[in-house]
């Protein structure tokens, strides 16, 4: 990343560094990134919470989620996205593109919930 966008801060050490574990799931079949369907949705849902439960029962853990836009300044956070993570606050914000004449930031929040 650091040679395509040498201006982008490596940031996943930082989200590292709250705890000893870190870990990433694939949570669809063959790798699939993102749900297309809301069966797929609830297939996801129903997964993480099973994990989540496993390993952080009685434990509070960190929450982040992301959403893009053309300016470094994040804008007011869509409803939909207050309403399912409504006490996320800004942590930072990351140039992700790196044409000058249509920049694309990412603007992750953050929030710990039991």
């Amino acid at each position: 990343m650091g040679a395509r966008w040498p201006d982008c801060p490596l940031i996943g050490h930082e989200l590292r560094c709250e705890r000893d574990r870190w870990v990433r799931f694939h949570s669809l079949p063959e790798s699939k990134r993102y749900p297309d369907t809301e069966d797929e949705w609830t297939i996801v849902l129903d997964r993480y919470n099973t994990v989540l439960d496993e390993l952080f029962t009685g434990l509070d853990v960190y929450v982040a989620t992301s959403d893009w836009s053309d300016t470094p300044v994040p804008p007011e956070r869509p409803h939909e996205q207050t309403r399912w993570h409504p006490d996320a606050h800004h942590w930072t914000s990351i140039r992700t593109d790196p044409d000058p004449d249509d920049p694309i930031c990412t603007h992750v929040y953050v929030s710990r919930i039991p």
